[in-house]
């Protein structure tokens, strides 16, 4: 038995999904920092200082990777497509008239999708890292579980670096400290 549905998902599968499961990863990253108290004062006043800050929310994983692989750590501007559909996301989410890119997105459904859609593309990311490490480390498996969780789940410790850099990290906010 042929579930006519078999096709569609066949056919969705070997359809490029570049921008839209990045799209939600950087409006996720970016919408969080947004929430922070003053970020869009010092998206205002500062905008290179917050452009900055967004990058190393959206691209933290990988600068991390790079530094436990002793790689550039800036090696996320290579790829310039990135860099510029997480700016360009940047730019809506903070500048954009009537706030209205903040509007759609508080809009329950939409979180939910590009929640998700996020967490696809840390699978990926995830996988991206353990294929990274294999490069170097053949057999060290440890070593590839390690630089795949960073990828995977490294925005948050960088954000934690880039607090601590602003000064504005205290110990009790930072999750990692707290053990269950």
């Amino acid at each position: 038995m042929d579930c006519p549905w078999d096709g569609l998902a066949l056919a969705f599968s070997y359809t490029s999904m570049f921008p839209f499961f990045d799209i939600a990863h950087y409006l996720v990253s970016v919408m969080a920092l947004k929430d922070r108290p003053g970020a869009v004062e010092v998206a205002w006043k500062n905008p290179i200082s917050s452009w900055f800050t967004a990058m190393l929310h959206c691209f933290g994983g990988g600068i991390l990777s790079c530094v436990l692989l002793a790689e550039p750590p800036l090696k996320f501007l290579e790829n310039s497509t990135n860099v510029l559909l997480a700016s360009s996301i940047w730019y809506l989410i903070f500048f954009c008239p009537h706030d209205l890119v903040s509007q759609v997105y508080s809009y329950l459904p939409i979180k939910l999708l590009a929640a998700g859609m996020k967490e696809v593309t840390r699978t990926w990311k995830i996988v991206g890292g353990v294929t990274h490490a294999n490069n170097y480390y053949h057999n060290g498996w440890i070593i590839m579980i390690a630089i795949g969780w960073a990828r995977g789940a490294g925005g948050t410790i960088i954000t934690n670096f880039e607090r601590f850099i602003k000064g504005e990290w205290k110990p009790e906010g930072d999750k990692c400290l707290k053990l269950s």
